[in-house]
């Protein structure tokens, strides 16, 4: 009886206990303590910027951390008081397996614009979970129909298995438009951060390759070149938030690491650094929110001036009083930003 219990225990210990101990541990050494300068605080007007500073301040240990965020995002919940008609999850064929999506529905009957939204995360965190409430907020104020993308992330699938899955849902979308009940012949593509480096790139594909037809991109303070040290030089808001604004330039360098892993002589291809195209003509419509206070948004900007320079119609905005990641936050600049999505969409 005695060997019964003994072979329960290390049963229950093994499959139970065991993963909580790493779990726990893992959370521990990730949280350690939020490293964030008060006086930061005084340039944050609005309150909901300053309270997302507090909880989302930079921790110490990225490689930690980013473990952590990846088994709390997963538990999640889904931010079903953003209502609207339904959800659907579903998986796709991809080029290194299935791909996880999730279709949003608006209350009202289709025909709808088909939004491919793809998660920012620095290319190493973030899914369907974590950026829920943004896709059920774009489908609240818009009325669009939007296809989020859960692609393949470093460092186990590094660059660039997320390009891959991403034109891989593109050309699933292009493909049952029908069933999507897309009221045009074209498709829109957006993301926020390297979510919109990865919505960028894929607008680039789509025209060296001759399709699929996407009218419009939503960049969202898109990351838009490389995250190395040295873009600072280009990007003097590298080095004017390099630390105490959440999004830290000791983080995007090693996520930057992360997502080139065995491909460090890629980081000046457009498709990891969209900016460095020679050619930005004839790319769709584009919308580009940065945020004041954010290490990328000069290489934001810096991308919306050279799609104009390009002839391609932009709309671009840099709000006040934001830090990077705002979408996430309850602020005027978030409403804002939805409002303005709205009308762009609105717009031949």
């Amino acid at each position: 009886m005695k060997n019964v219990f003994k072979w329960v225990f290390i049963l229950v210990f093994s499959v139970v206990l065991l993963p909580l101990l790493v779990v726990f541990f893992i959370y521990k050494k990730a949280v350690g303590k939020r490293e964030y300068d008060p006086s930061v605080l005084e340039n944050l007007k609005d309150e909901a910027a300053q309270n997302y500073l507090k909880n989302t301040a930079p921790l110490s240990d990225v490689d930690s951390r980013y473990k952590y965020i990846r088994l709390k995002e997963k538990a999640t919940p889904s931010a079903k008081n953003i209502e609207i008609g339904a959800t659907e999850d579903k998986k796709i064929d991809g080029p290194g397996g299935k791909i996880p999506l999730r279709i949003y529905t608006p209350k009202e009957e289709g025909p709808y614009d088909i939004i491919l939204y793809f998660h920012g995360g620095g290319f190493v965190t973030g899914g369907l979970q974590s950026h829920d409430g943004i896709a059920r907020k774009l489908v609240q104020t818009t009325g669009a129909r939007v296809v989020a993308v859960d692609y393949r992330l470093a460092p186990e699938n590094p660059f660039p298995a997320a390009i891959e899955d991403a034109y891989a849902a593109l050309l699933w979308a292009q493909s049952h438009k029908t069933s999507l009940r897309n009221k045009g012949t074209s498709l829109i593509v957006a993301g926020d951060s390297t979510g919109g480096n990865i919505a960028a790139v894929i607008a680039q594909m789509a025209k060296a390759k001759n399709g699929p037809e996407i009218s419009k991109q939503i960049l969202l303070y898109p990351t838009t070149d490389i995250f190395s040290r040295d873009a600072s030089v280009l990007y003097p808001s590298m080095d004017q938030f390099a630390e105490g604004y959440v999004l830290t330039k000791e983080s995007l360098d090693k996520y930057f690491k992360l997502y080139l892993k065995n491909a460090s002589d890629r980081k000046y291809d457009p498709l990891v650094a969209p900016i460095r195209s020679k050619d930005l003509s004839g790319l769709p419509k584009a919308f580009i929110i940065t945020a004041e206070f954010d290490p990328l948004r000069d290489q934001g900007e810096a991308y919306a001036k050279k799609l104009k320079d390009a002839s391609v119609p932009v709309f671009a905005k840099r709000l006040d009083d934001t830090l990077h990641g705002f979408l996430k936050t309850e602020s005027k600049a978030t409403d804002e930003t939805y409002e303005l999505i709205s009308e762009f969409l609105e717009e031949e």
